[in-house]
């Protein structure tokens, strides 16, 4: 085990030293949190393992853009993988997308088809009837807006 010891001086009224003991030798634990995602190639689709909520992955998910009720608008009217009951998902469901540790895009394994930019939920803020939250998948942030538009990710409950 190899130990460094590293001292760090405080200027206030006392000297602090504390020994940090750094073992290379051993290596942390890959630990998974939350839930695991696969793809499937042939339907261009993600499934979350945990919840079988089925998300859409074509190229559409990275080029259509629509205001928030036209995202609606456009998951509720969705055929696509052989499947029509897709719906603009929540900010929670959103949310379980996003991985914290990636950036630009901050989005889990399995996605490939992803603009590193703001996706519109159907979840309304709290604060305003006039906004809904959308998840920033260039940094992983959850944010609320009321205009524009907005790249747009269709969700289905799965099997």
């Amino acid at each position: 085990m190899i130990k460094k010891l590293i001292q760090i001086t405080l200027l206030t009224t006392t000297l602090f030293s504390y020994e940090i003991v750094i073992d290379k030798t051993s290596q942390a634990p890959k630990v998974k949190w939350g839930a695991t995602f696969t793809r499937d190639n042939a339907k261009e689709v993600v499934v979350n393992d945990k919840t079988g909520l089925m998300w859409q992955d074509d190229s559409s998910a990275k080029t259509v853009e629509r205001d928030w009720k036209g995202a609606k608008n456009y998951c509720q009217s969705l055929n696509f993988a052989s499947y029509n009951d897709w719906y603009l998902p929540s900010i929670k469901e959103m949310e379980t997308l996003i991985d914290t540790t990636k950036y630009n895009p901050a989005i889990k394994d399995g996605f490939i088809n992803v603009a590193s930019s703001n996706y519109w939920s159907s979840s309304p803020p709290v604060v305003s009837g006039y906004s809904a939250w959308n998840v920033n998948f260039k940094n992983g942030g959850s944010y609320y807006n009321n205009t524009g538009k907005l790249y747009v990710r269709c969700v289905r409950a799965g099997q």
